[in-house]
């Protein structure tokens, strides 16, 4: 088989190599899983912070109602007739007064401290909120971009497609065969010149690595050889 048809193979499988790649290194495409990956953590960081508010307003729940049973002994101990007791229990009154006025202290500033710990993270949640947003519609308009630029690509891929399976059909079905699971390897160009380096010295012309006498002397009866290190299809030109 004359090698000058799985040349002209190769001529037009490099337009669609090219589409190939067009596809896989699309800008839209790229952007748009960095988009994607921004909203999956946006979505996992909102349930976090979701989870956390919901968990400092038990806390507050919790420390109002210790606040109400403190400020009830408060008014409790306030509303006694301390003309009627003793100087003892009037003492042991104003004991227990101060304790209880320095628990609700206590209490009344872990309240705040929690009221603006949750107005914080509500805050950090609606910021995450948004970024979501605003990543679901770049997203979205990324991915029609993408699809539009596919289905362009995916047109002319068909044309060419259609073309090399004409000229396959002039080629060898054993070197065809050979050719298509080196291109599934995504090795390309697939088919090389042998190329001559000084007198008697011959190697690959897609990894440069020296060819046997064997290979060399199997060029003269086969159209192509394999080149031992990158697998390469290796012509010589006449």
């Amino acid at each position: 088989m004359k090698v000058e048809k799985i040349l002209e193979y190769q001529k037009l499988d490099r337009e669609m190599y090219k589409l190939e790649r067009e596809i896989k290194d699309n800008p839209n495409k790229e952007k748009a899983n960095k988009l994607h990956e921004t909203m999956r953590v946006a979505q996992e960081k909102s349930v976090a912070l979701e989870g956390k508010a919901g968990a400092i307003l038990k806390e507050i729940d919790k420390v109002k109602g210790h606040l109400k049973l403190q400020q009830d002994k408060m008014a409790e101990f306030t509303a006694k007739d301390l003309s009627t007791l003793s100087k003892q229990e009037i003492e042991k009154i104003a004991s227990l007064k101060d304790k209880l006025a320095q628990n609700l202290q206590i209490l009344e500033k872990n309240l705040t401290a929690l009221a603006e710990n949750v107005n914080s993270v509500l805050s950090e949640f609606n910021k995450t909120i948004k970024t979501f947003n605003t990543a679901k519609e770049d997203f979205a308009k990324c991915k029609t971009s993408y699809d539009n630029d596919i289905k362009a690509i995916e047109s002319k891929k068909a044309e060419v497609a259609k073309n090399l399976s004409v000229i396959a059909k002039e080629i060898d079905s054993v070197i065809m065969e050979a050719y298509q699971k080196r291109r599934k390897e995504n090795i390309f160009p697939v088919v090389v010149q042998l190329m001559e380096q000084g007198k008697g010295s011959y190697f690959c012309g897609g990894c440069r690595t020296q060819l046997s006498i064997a290979s060399i002397n199997k060029l003269d009866s086969e159209a192509v050889v394999s080149c031992d290190h990158c697998r390469r299809l290796i012509y010589k030109h006449k």
